[in-house]
């Protein structure tokens, strides 16, 4: 079983911005999936962000089995 050590030293929008970089770092073609939801859609942010600055582009996959709304398809476009 994995541990998770956090450092004091880090927010956790650092931390996610270091597994991110770590991600790049390790595969050429990401694809992010996307619900539309807030937590996702903060993911895809930041791996949009990483693709960017390092000019490479990632795919992204919108999936949700549950209802999806007009606002929800929307923010996702």
């Amino acid at each position: 079983m994995f541990t998770q050590i956090y450092s004091n030293h880090k927010n956790v929008l650092e931390a996610a911005q270091e597994r991110i970089s770590f991600v790049f770092d390790s595969f050429e073609n990401i694809i992010v999936s996307i619900s539309g939801g807030k937590d996702s859609t903060v993911l895809a942010w930041l791996a949009l962000k990483e693709a960017e600055k390092r000019d490479r582009k990632i795919g992204l996959f919108f999936f949700d089995e549950e209802v999806i709304y007009q606002a929800t398809a929307d923010q996702v476009e």
